[in-house]
C-alpha cells in the first residue's frame, strides 16, 4: 500500500518536477507547453506552477 504522508506526498511531487525540468532541459529549444508538461506528470497546469516555483524558486516559464 502507497504511504499517504505529508512527506511521502511531498516527495513523490518533487520526483514528477525534476522530471519536467529534466523534459525543458532537454527541450529547450521547443516551445514551452506547460499543459503538456503538467499532463506528463499527472498534475494540473495550476498545481505544476505553483509547487515548481516552490520547489525551484521560479516558474516554469523561467
Amino acid at each position: 500500500m502507497a504511504e499517504r504522508t505529508p512527506d511521502a506526498q511531498r516527495l513523490r511531487d518533487l520526483a514528477r518536477l525534476r522530471r519536467v525540468r529534466d523534459r525543458i532541459d532537454r527541450e529547450h529549444a521547443r516551445p514551452l507547453d506547460v499543459e503538456a508538461l503538467a499532463r506528463g506528470v499527472g498534475m494540473s497546469a495550476g498545481h505544476l506552477s505553483r509547487r515548481f516555483k516552490l520547489a525551484y524558486g521560479e516558474s516554469p516559464y523561467s
